[in-house]
């Protein structure tokens, strides 16, 4: 019997045990010297100018592309008649050729500098339906966690010495569960897990009643979730017994009317900020509400079409250089200035996060995040992935696969784990095939409703 099944036919009690042991290697692995030799370097890191800043940012980066053509089979093929030498500044990364996720697919093995076992692989999410798995090394994951509680810091949030409850995507309630106790604690983080699957508009009675109880200090994770239970709490007139110190929104694009219903629901800040599970520079956003491009975490371009081209500083294991992430973000005029004194470049918003999503006749909506994971198993197999609805009670997967993918057992996976999260009240049907159109944009759409639409 396997671990996950031992879980689901155990009690609460030992569930919230599983869910705090996980913790505690969680917590070896994220928080150990290298997450705190990175927390002190930058608390205390100051750029006065921007002229500073790109050049410790032209820095990192000819040590970067030097790292990555010595030590990872596929640039030392990818750059073997370029001169790297050429490469100083950020201006000079238009004589590398762009990385598009097809050529990473088919290549991200030759692509790593380290080993799983030495590692920490990160599956993505996929959003464009190409899940991969990414390798990071233990130092550069660390630093990253850094430079995110660093961000968490500046608005109050003090990480592993405050409270914390996160919304997300873990599978922390058994298939068949009749109880309504949709979360686990992760006592090893000070961390109160949340069932996104099952943060639906009949069930946010549950959850506030809990929060109330638990009393978190932040709350992080989907807005699609949170916002379920802001729209509850400021319809019914709830007022919390307890006030956050900011909320940190992750994974799915914050939309206006999120942010105004989840800040007046928990009388506190919403901040939001961009980074990738496979590795992208930081976006975050500061005490004024407006987004910056964190210029010492990496480099990010964008196209004619505004679609990022991003080179990540913290991916040694798995290195990106101008790397075609699908995501879009457009910079606010070159010349504006920030009230908070930032030297880092203004981002006007970030576009790339789809807000599509799947009608389930009884679980609500799921956004494509969460149908993003269904891939997660056989990550590098999938070329791409379409869900599209077009009735209550069908969802057609169409699949575009390489010669790993095994039918006759992964498409049981992919419709286990939709029947998981939609409920067994609708029809899946997979369909195999050599190609899936890309939309006007020229992008590739995960999630393609019709149903909605009509309705």
């Amino acid at each position: 019997m396997n671990l996950m099944k031992i879980y689901n036919r155990s009690p609460v009690f030992f569930q919230n045990v599983f869910t705090t042991l996980i913790g505690f290697k969680n917590r070896r692995e994220r928080y150990s010297s290298d997450y705190r030799e990175a927390l002190e370097e930058y608390r205390t890191e100051i750029f006065e100018t921007k002229e500073q800043a790109e050049k410790k940012q032209a820095e990192l980066l000819r040590e970067f592309v030097k790292f990555a053509f010595e030590n990872s089979e596929f640039y030392k093929d990818f750059y073997k008649d370029i001169d790297l030498e050429k490469i100083r500044t950020v201006d000079d990364l238009k004589l590398l050729p762009v990385l598009e996720k097809e050529t990473v697919r088919q290549n991200i093995e030759r692509m790593y500098t380290v080993s799983e076992n030495d590692g920490i692989a990160v599956n993505t999410s996929g959003t464009t339906g190409k899940s991969m798995k990414f390798i990071y090394t233990k130092r550069d994951f660390q630093r990253r966690m850094a430079y995110l509680d660093v961000f968490k810091e500046r608005h109050g949030f003090i990480n592993l010495s405050m409270k914390k409850a996160s919304f997300n995507s873990s599978k922390i309630v058994p298939p068949g569960q009749s109880n309504k106790i949709f979360w686990r604690d992760n006592f090893a983080m000070k961390q109160r897990i949340y069932s996104g699957y099952h943060c639906q508009p009949e069930n946010a009675k549950y959850y506030v009643e809990n929060l109330n109880k638990y009393k978190p200090d932040s709350l992080d994770g989907y807005p699609s979730s949170i916002y379920v239970l802001a729209r509850y709490i400021n319809d019914n007139g709830i007022k919390l017994d307890f006030k956050p110190k900011a909320i940190f929104p992750t994974a799915e694009t914050l939309l206006p009317h999120y942010k105004a219903e989840i800040e007046k629901a928990f009388n506190c800040k919403v901040f939001d900020q961009y980074a990738s599970s496979e590795g992208a520079p930081f976006v975050v956003e500061c005490e004024c509400g407006r987004l910056h491009y964190c210029l010492d975490s990496g480099v990010i371009e964008t196209d004619e079409n505004g679609e990022m081209i991003v080179t990540c500083f913290e991916t040694h294991g798995t290195p990106l250089i101008r790397y075609k992430i699908g995501d879009r973000l457009v910079f606010a005029d070159e010349g504006e200035k920030c009230a908070c004194k930032s030297v880092f470049p203004l981002v006007e918003r970030i576009e790339g996060r789809s807000i599509d999503f799947i009608e389930s006749k009884s679980n609500g909506r799921f956004t494509s995040i969460y149908l993003s994971l269904v891939s997660a198993d056989f990550s590098n197999s999938i070329k791409s992935m379409q869900f599209v609805q077009n009735s209550a009670e069908r969802v057609d997967i169409f699949i575009c696969a390489d010669e790993r993918y095994r039918a006759d057992s992964m498409d049981k996976i992919i419709i286990d784990k939709l029947r998981y999260s939609l409920g067994e009240d609708m029809d899946f049907v997979i369909h195999r095939v050599s190609n899936i159109p890309k939309d006007p944009s020229g992008k590739y759409r995960l999630v393609i409703n019709n149903y909605s639409k009509q309705g």
